[in-house]
């Protein structure tokens, strides 16, 4: 199921249709025709379908630094104004959601309805996973005829038994007959059954984080496995692509703008890289492209106030060097072209909160997947990519939504964890991994397809069959689910949300304890400078402009203290 957002134009969509569509059948010299009391549903659906999707990768970065992945958003302490734009963005956009379900309230367009209330249950999942208790019953209503605009804030717990039942409610809708065809539509192409599926989909992402919170969640959880109907397989995928479109609104990836001159690429956490390199993870020349060859040398000023804690960098670290020598088979000094090759993965530990040097033409860059960039092997010359526009490849990446191998992941931690939900956790993870490799080998394919190449069939299945030995070798159901969670957190590269709640929901892989790869590494997720983000901080701004409800939450509510009502782990890092 993936879609193109071809023009992000798109996202005015709702607008427009407020603006422009209005019934001319009477008229009404008292009825000003340029404001129109309703918009079309098929203009305002794909408003609403970019919506939910911004609320989706709104957080997408910071949950990637919460989780550990990149070292952005989890160096500094989180404010009141670190989110205010995310918390302005979704309610602003998911207006359009609610616009939807206004305009189809008579019955007579229950597809419609139905992918509306999917929209709804997904976007305000979002929300409440991030900041907890939020307006809810009262939201959106700012331009009612009753117009409220100082909205209580309704109970996190409260706020999603409703959205299981919008769940509900738009398995039903879906189920109607629709005089109509929807138009529009980018995410499932007008089909019911397509939305029936996304919608099971949803439903079951909602029980299986909320388990733990929920009188019933397990036995309910169970039963939407039980039922299935949800994305099971690689062709249900939802994924969001972009394109190439430049204008007259730029469409690539976010993270190409590295190659397109919009800024620096920011830092890769080195652990990330480089256990990848150490574990032999055919992923690796798929997710990062190296911009240089050369190891600062810290006997020049420059080079060494550019180094990640002026030791960290992984040419300059000898315990890498000795891990690599080993994992690759060296003895002795290693040959200078491999040091060449490591040079490239220039990025920082977590926690460095030193400044950024300008040394942008050096850090490595986000590759094929999922930015849509450039892939980089051993045999891939490293340039920067300042001033090389023939590098430009485009940036027509992805965004992995919910795909077959999350819906495996979600099986195998409900298996491992106790829930009454049965299935083959091993078998599925295999699965697992072997369809994550597929759509990163594939967008890296489609991408660059002058330089990128599929790996091996033997490196994928010795790398599948390190990970499957890992998980027998491990002696609890915990245990396995732990070594499940480290290979969840090497597919989350691009999809931040998932894995930050995967890991206030388990507690794995923080500060875990793994076995040795035969041929590598794994290791606890590195600490950050301060305590986990259990949450996102009220932004201040709501205080301002609703004070009599919002202050309260912003005085008494702690983000690294106090936890979303599902998340019964509580994650402490320990200092």
């Amino acid at each position: 199921m993936n879609y193109k957002n071809i023009f992000k134009t798109l996202s005015l969509a709702g607008v427009i249709a407020v603006a422009s569509s209005c019934q001319i059948t009477e008229l009404d010299i008292n009825t000003d025709p340029n404001r129109p009391a309703t918009g079309s549903l098929a203009l305002l659906l794909p408003s609403a379908e970019n919506a939910a999707i911004n609320a989706h990768l709104a957080v997408n970065d910071a949950a990637m630094g919460f989780a550990g992945l990149s070292t952005s958003s989890d160096s500094y302490n989180l404010s009141n104004t670190s989110f205010q734009g995310t918390w302005n963005g979704n309610y602003r956009a998911l207006q359009n959601i609610e616009e939807m379900l206004k305009g189809s309230a008579d019955g007579k367009n229950p597809v419609y309805r139905g992918i509306a209330l999917t929209l709804k249950a997904f976007s305000v999942g979002h929300m409440v996973d991030m900041f907890g208790d939020m307006p809810y019953s009262e939201a959106w209503k700012g331009n009612a005829a009753e117009p409220n605009k100082t909205p209580k804030f309704d109970k996190d717990s409260d706020i999603y038994e409703d959205l299981l039942k919008l769940c509900d409610q738009a398995i039903a809708e879906l189920a109607k007959p629709q005089a109509v065809a929807v138009q529009n539509d980018f995410i499932g192409g007008g089909s019911a059954a397509t939305w029936t599926r996304v919608a099971r989909t949803v439903k079951l992402r909602l029980l299986l984080t909320s388990r733990k919170g929920r009188a019933n969640g397990n036995a309910e959880l169970k039963a939407a496995f039980d039922a299935g109907g949800y994305i099971t397989t690689p062709a249900q995928n939802w994924t969001y692509l972009f394109s190439k479109q430049i204008s007259p609104v730029r469409n690539t990836h976010p993270w190409y703008g590295t190659y397109a001159g919009l800024g620096d690429p920011g830092y890769i956490n080195h652990q990330l890289m480089g256990e990848m390199i150490l574990n032999k993870d055919p992923r690796l020349p798929f997710y990062f492209y190296r911009q240089t060859t050369r190891v600062l040398d810290q006997s020049n000023p420059t080079d060494r106030g550019s180094t990640p804690f002026g030791g960290s960098y992984l040419p300059l670290r000898s315990s890498f060097l000795e891990d690599y020598k080993k994992a690759f088979g060296f003895t002795g000094e290693l040959p200078a072209s491999e040091i060449a090759y490591i040079a490239g993965f220039f990025g920082r530990d977590r926690g460095d909160v030193s400044g950024a040097a300008a040394e942008g033409p050096l850090r490595a860059t986000p590759g094929c997947y999922p930015a849509g960039g450039i892939y980089s092997d051993k045999t891939t010359p490293a340039i920067s990519l300042t001033g090389q526009a023939a590098l430009n490849t485009g940036g027509d990446g992805q965004y992995p939504i919910i795909n077959s191998w999350n819906t495996k992941y979600y099986q195998i931690e409900a298996i491992l964890d106790n829930t009454g939900v049965t299935g083959d956790a091993k078998a599925l993870f295999k699965s697992a991994m072997e369809e994550h490799i597929a759509v990163v080998v594939a967008q890296g394919l489609k991408s660059d397809p002058s330089r990128a190449k599929s790996p091996a069939v033997a490196e994928v299945t010795a790398y599948v069959n390190e990970w499957l030995k890992l998980y027998d070798a491990a002696a609890t159901n915990q245990g396995k689910l732990n070594v499940v969670s480290k290979q969840l957190w090497f597919c989350s590269w691009g999809q931040g949300m998932d894995i930050w709640n995967f890991q206030r929901r388990t507690g794995y892989p923080i500060q875990s304890q793994f076995k040795q790869f035969s041929v590598g590494i794994m290791a606890p997720i590195s600490k950050p400078p301060r305590q986990y983000a259990l949450r996102l901080p009220y932004p201040q701004s709501e205080g301002a402009l609703n004070p009599a409800n919002a202050q309260s939450f912003i005085d008494k509510v702690v983000f690294d203290r106090d936890p979303i009502f599902w998340d019964k782990v509580k994650v402490k890092w320990e200092f």
